[in-house]
């Protein structure tokens, strides 16, 4: 293994460890590590690799840059010398995504505990600042089971919901809307 070849080399550990760390950062606690973001949650590059670098400083722009371009569910994007997280915002950015025309189902992975309160008050973003929807049925029971070892997995009326107001927004695999309400959940 060349010089080259060992600094892009990390574990797997350490890969989610950055990666962890870098939703948490982009996401939820900027500040914390000094870090300003702009209205649509971009950071300078350099600012946040030096962010980084406080918790992690083997860190390398390259393990930075392979994590966001590694990363199947498009977590992160970069754009000239600013990175930000695309969804899973708890504070306040405006999204980059326009709103769009949603397939005719998406779907939702939650817990089995979860369901009377959906049942009644709909989908919520709860402490995110956007509702996550799923293409599919694998993909929501994947989320799904952050939450619950034997999620339930709802079915989205999206093209219904758009029909009447919802506005949808799509940041990689992942839709965004700020709320779905009851009547366009089919329920288990």
């Amino acid at each position: 293994m060349s010089p080259d070849q060992k600094e892009l080399f990390i574990s797997r550990f350490q890969r989610v460890k950055l990666s962890r760390l870098m939703a948490y950062i982009l996401r939820h606690n900027p500040a914390k590590f000094g870090i300003n973001l702009d209205r649509y949650g971009f950071s300078k590059l350099p600012d946040f690799l030096s962010a980084v670098r406080l918790v992690h400083p083997w860190v390398e722009m390259t393990h930075v840059l392979d994590i966001v371009e590694r990363s199947t569910k498009r977590r992160f994007e970069i754009v000239e010398d600013k990175i930000r997280a695309t969804y899973g915002h708890s504070i306040e950015v405006e999204p980059l995504a326009k709103p769009i025309q949603p397939p005719e189902f998406l779907y939702h992975g939650t817990s089995p505990e979860a369901l009377e309160e959906i049942k009644r008050g709909g989908l919520k973003p709860m402490r995110r600042q956007w509702v996550h929807l799923s293409i599919s049925k694998e993909d929501a029971l994947e989320v799904g089971r952050r939450k619950a070892q034997t999620p339930t997995i709802l079915r989205i009326k999206a093209d219904l919901a758009h029909k009447n107001g919802v506005n949808f927004r799509r940041e990689g695999d992942v839709f965004l809307v700020k709320a779905i309400p009851p009547e366009f959940i089919d329920f288990p």
